[in-house]
């Protein structure tokens, strides 16, 4: 006969699994926003045309900060 724990772990490893999936999905897009913005702040510190660098350093500041926005989100309905 199993024990209650045995069962309790169980239980709990099942109803974890698509949370642990999701926090790998949300990790694995926090990633990809830094990968983003850091080839954006590379091209803005390589071009040296003046508009180009301006509007790279705008994109990847703005790419940081919409990723950071939606993964503040994504985090705390995970947490919830």
């Amino acid at each position: 006969m199993p024990s209650v724990k045995t069962d309790i772990d169980v239980t709990r490893v099942l109803l974890d699994a698509p949370w642990n999936a999701a926090r790998a999905c949300v990790d694995a897009y926090e990633t990809g926003i830094r990968i983003a913005t850091d080839v954006q702040l590379t091209v803005a510190r390589t071009v040296r045309l003046e508009p180009i660098r301006s509007v790279a350093a705008t994109c990847a500041n703005l790419t940081r900060d919409i990723g950071a926005t939606q993964l503040s989100a994504a985090r705390w309905f995970l947490d919830a």
